[in-house]
């Protein structure tokens, strides 16, 4: 069985980006006097740290309403990053109109796959052919986005529920119900929600959990004898 490295794809795409060589400018514009990473080596440069990372990631180009993504796809999940615009107004560049668009969208492809994998491309001016602009900055390094932070569980407003439910199904006090949870939670010695919270993560989602299934077991048993 093959061993899987990461868990997740950011933590897979973090890896990718940390080992990343960047490329070389290897490519130059004389119009422009000026020199860029073609996108070619960035293809090369990306392929290359995914295969020494081992991570099981793939990814795409994909224009949509004028702007160029980039879809990451792998350990189920898939991350779509906004690149650069296409240049669609060409107008005269020199060039006759399959090479103007070829030449917008290579750009675009380039510049999107260096901004979302962090990729310098240094100075860039090739898409000038489509753009008619003089000047390009590079993109900028960019790390893949990083998943939100998982929020604090409030065991508060769970265990507060589920022992609501729970005196209400079996009409008991908390006194009994308390005594009833410790009985059936080696340890736990609560007498009210408080105390109850003062336990450890892996008790306090027991007793939720306990209080859930137990109240689920009686109001299907109500729900049972009103039908009859």
């Amino acid at each position: 069985m093959t061993e899987i490295k990461y868990e997740t794809l950011f933590e897979a795409l973090g890896a990718v980006q940390s080992v990343i060589e960047q490329p070389k400018k290897d490519a130059s514009n004389p119009m422009f006097k000026a020199s860029y990473v073609t996108l070619d080596a960035v293809i090369l440069a990306l392929n290359k740290a995914i295969r020494k990372a081992e991570a099981k990631v793939f990814w795409y180009n994909e224009p949509r309403d004028g702007v160029m993504f980039t879809v990451v796809t792998g350990y189920g999940d898939r991350l779509e990053i906004a690149g650069a615009p296409i240049a669609s107004d060409l107008g005269n560049r020199g060039t006759n109109s399959a090479q103007a668009e070829g030449s917008a969208e290579t750009y675009a492809r380039r510049y999107s796959l260096s901004m979302a994998f962090g990729i310098a491309s240094d100075v860039d001016d090739d898409g000038n052919s489509a753009s008619g602009q003089v000047k390009r900055q590079a993109p900028k390094q960019q790390a893949p986005a990083q998943p939100a932070k998982p929020k604090a569980i409030d065991y508060r407003s769970y265990m507060v529920k589920e022992a609501e439910r729970f005196k209400n199904a079996y009409e008991m006090d908390d006194a009994t119900m308390w005594e009833l949870v410790n009985s059936n939670h080696d340890g736990l010695h609560a007498h009210d929600v408080d105390t109850a919270l003062n336990a450890d993560e892996k008790m306090k989602q027991a007793v939720i959990k306990w209080l859930k299934l137990q109240t689920d077991k009686r109001e299907q048993e109500l729900q049972g004898v009103s039908a009859t």
